[in-house]
């Protein structure tokens, strides 16, 4: 299962595989997704819920980018500039996470000054229910995966 950034090479693949299936097929297989970025192998059971987060993960993302660039918008930044920094920021954020071993919860909490202005916007966004919605949304398309799957032709 691939996703639509890897049209740029920064995909995030993850397959599954027979176990009769010889390992230098799926060393092959797994060569070749990852010319388009990152490639895991994971059990079939985890499919659905991996393809929830990786599959569909670039819309989530793509309307976090939307709405951070809005917000700017409203507060007058142009759009170019306010969808270009939003962009940025998720992928530097995204390195971050990658690269530095860190949990996503340190790393916030190190940008969160005492009564500072990113505390004051994070309280917002919880209580808007934000990281409840991102989870019902990776259950949604993981159950709406596991109801599309039942339409396959049974081996």
């Amino acid at each position: 299962m691939p996703n639509t950034p890897c049209q740029v090479g920064s995909g995030c693949s993850v397959m599954c595989y027979d176990p009769a299936v010889p390992k230098e097929y799926v060393d092959q297989v797994k060569k070749i997704m990852s010319f388009t970025g990152t490639c895991d192998v994971i059990p079939e059971h985890m499919f659905d819920s991996a393809a929830a987060v990786c599959g569909s993960g670039p819309a989530y993302v793509y309307m976090v980018i939307e709405s951070l660039a809005d917000g700017a918008v409203r507060c007058g930044v142009p759009r170019n500039v306010a969808l270009k920094l939003a962009s940025q920021t998720i992928i530097g954020a995204g390195k971050m996470v990658l690269e530095s071993g860190k949990h996503p919860g340190q790393l916030k909490d190190e940008v969160c000054s005492p009564a500072g202005t990113t505390i004051a916007a994070v309280h917002e966004l919880e209580k808007s229910g934000m990281r409840c919605a991102f989870m019902n949304a990776v259950v949604a398309a993981t159950n709406r995966s596991i109801e599309l799957s039942k339409f396959l032709p049974k081996k």
